[in-house]
């Protein structure tokens, strides 16, 4: 029996890290698209755990979500690249500016948040110009990172549709939650549909690249 080249043997090795690497970041995704929202939601600063548990959301909404997405899309690209490269370059592209805006709504909020507690004397908290400002600044930032996010949706989806490299049904998933995060600047509403897609999406691929990594 002849040996594999060495040369073949470590891209494989490499190929297979990246595939796993994938596979936790889809999975990890999944959880930052769910676990931040909520604690924003039902947080509560008054408490003992309050401030550690916003620090928290942040850490997982901001940096967590952002490596997350920029690596499972990584190992997309890695898997599918050569049939479907400018697509999947494009959607390394958007997923990065996604992530860019998604990481300074993270620390914009902690900062802002931080300022509040050190200076409770100012009752920015009740001033209605500060509150305009800051709701505006953080819609606006959030929904460029959900539009970009729709593009890197979209694209992939695309890019694996008749490929055969992915269930047909979970480009189709793409498509749609693409279309939902496109459109989140004017529907506000539909974040909620958008997280829930992106939720299962993420546990979908993470099982799929984890599968291709273990054959």
């Amino acid at each position: 029996m002849m040996e594999k080249p060495l040369d073949e043997t470590v891209n494989r090795q490499i190929d297979s890290n990246i595939q796993k690497w994938g596979s936790i970041a889809a999975f990890v995704l999944a959880i930052a698209f769910f676990v931040p929202g909520s604690i924003y939601l039902v947080g509560n600063l008054r408490t003992a755990i309050g401030p550690f548990a916003y620090h928290l959301a942040d850490f997982l909404y901001g940096p967590v979500w952002s490596v997350s997405l920029i690596t499972m899309i990584f190992a997309l690209r890695e898997k599918i690249g050569n049939h479907a490269q400018r697509r999947m370059s494009l959607a390394l592209l958007s997923g990065f500016i996604s992530a860019g805006m998604m990481v300074a709504v993270a620390f914009i909020r902690s900062s802002n948040r931080q300022y509040h507690i050190l200076h409770p004397e100012l009752n920015l908290q009740d001033s209605v110009p500060v509150l305009l400002i800051w709701g505006t600044l953080i819609t606006g930032l959030t929904s460029v990172g959900w539009h970009f996010l729709g593009w890197a949706q979209i694209l992939i989806g695309s890019a694996n549709y008749g490929l055969h490299q992915m269930p047909r049904q979970l480009s189709l998933l793409y498509f749609a939650a693409g279309l939902v995060s496109l459109f989140v600047y004017l529907f506000p509403f539909a974040e909620g549909l958008g997280i829930l897609l992106g939720m299962v999406i993420g546990i979908w691929q993470g099982v799929l690249l984890w599968k291709a990594n273990s054959n």
